[in-house]
């Protein structure tokens, strides 16, 4: 039987509003690379990853006075989990955090942290005398020693991830249990488009570039 793997969160509620302090117009997840927008290249790396995945978008936020990091990732981990209120199956084994503004992320990346997060839980029960409680594991994929995204969260993080707000994310979590570290050759984990100079600066790598996926 396949092993069920964790759902992506796509964070695309993001203001772009240093994009736009350095000269930039509109949402930068809406700028073109390419024939598709940013947004639209990190959702077919997660498509072509086969994993699961849900967006957070502006508008699933408007309910919110000033939403923040910690708001979005609440409501994407709340929106995965719908399923399983009728159907425990349905559950995720856990989940990969992704910012909206990676175009150049790989399928591979995304792969392999979900398929290390799930053998770093099992590994973790294993230790733990075979007690099937839920294990609490983060894991991060680093490139040259910086290390990037998707930030992946057992199962066991979900009251904690749910309960999230404001700007500060998953820090609070992630200082109570740091991240595995999973070293990758993908600088599209750490290459986010914040500014107009960093989006341009993917258009050349892109043109430049052979794909990997």
């Amino acid at each position: 039987m396949q092993q069920k793997l964790p759902t992506v969160v796509l964070l695309c509620a993001g203001r772009s509003e240093r994009f736009r302090a350095h000269g930039g117009v509109g949402s930068k997840l809406d700028a073109k690379l390419g024939s598709l927008s940013v947004k639209e290249h990190v959702i077919q790396s997660i498509q072509r990853s086969g994993l699961k995945y849900v967006i957070v978008e502006p508008k699933d936020l408007a309910h919110l006075s000033e939403p923040g990091m910690g708001d979005s990732i609440a409501f994407g981990v709340a929106q995965t989990i719908q399923a399983g209120l009728k159907d425990p199956a349905q559950l995720p084994t856990g989940w990969l955090i992704l910012p909206g503004d990676l175009p150049l992320i790989q399928s591979a990346t995304l792969a392999r942290i979900a398929n290390d997060l799930i053998c770093a839980e099992q590994s973790l029960i294993e230790q733990s005398l075979h007690q099937m409680k839920a294990a609490r594991v983060t894991l991060a994929p680093v490139f040259e020693g910086q290390r990037g995204h998707p930030v992946a969260f057992s199962k066991a993080f979900l009251k904690d991830l749910l309960a999230l707000k404001g700007d500060s994310g998953a820090k609070d979590i992630l200082h109570a249990y740091p991240p595995q570290l999973v070293a990758v050759q993908d600088i599209g984990c750490v290459f986010d488009v914040d500014t107009p100079a960093l989006l341009a600066e993917a258009h050349a790598r892109w043109d430049t570039q052979a794909r990997v996926d």
